[in-house]
């Protein structure tokens, strides 16, 4: 088996720090109440990034190949739900450039920083003990990586 997931690691990590390069540092309040529009967006990403906290406490509950294959069904639940997000991003219209102008207010860069970091880290350890051998967890996070290495699914 090849293993895919430490080379989707290193080649995702500069394109989520370059998705991250607004926002604020802090978890300070907004200074004024987002319009009905600026408010999808904030849910949307702050589902987003949620969808990858809960994967990432899925990912580093394995330890060794039972515990891969009793977490691939977990897994790959939680993907189609980062896919079910991704194609709402791509279905809704696309932000206003005052939507846009906003966003970073709404954004704790810090948060998702580590969030990113953390999730890369799981990947990481997945990729240098190749999946713990399990056939069942490669299966579930190749919609995951397959983008990430021109693998098709």
């Amino acid at each position: 088996m090849k293993n895919y997931l430490l080379t989707a690691a290193i080649a995702v990590m500069p394109l989520a720090m370059a998705d991250i390069s607004m926002g604020t540092d802090s978890a300070s309040a907004p200074p004024e109440v987002p319009s009905a529009e600026l408010q999808e967006q904030i849910d949307l990403a702050k589902a987003v990034i949620q969808s990858f906290k809960d994967l990432t406490t899925t990912l580093n509950g394995i330890t060794d190949q039972a515990s891969a294959d009793a977490a691939a069904a977990q897994v790959s639940s939680q993907i189609q739900r980062m896919q079910e997000l991704q194609r709402k991003a791509e279905s809704a219209p696309q932000p206003t450039a005052s939507v846009e102008a906003q966003m970073p207010q709404h954004i704790n860069v810090q948060e998702v920083r580590q969030t990113v970091n953390t999730f890369m880290e799981a990947i990481i350890r997945l990729g240098m003990n190749s999946a713990y051998g399990s056939e069942a967890l490669m299966q579930a996070l190749s919609p995951l990586m397959n983008p990430l290495t021109g693998q098709s699914e």
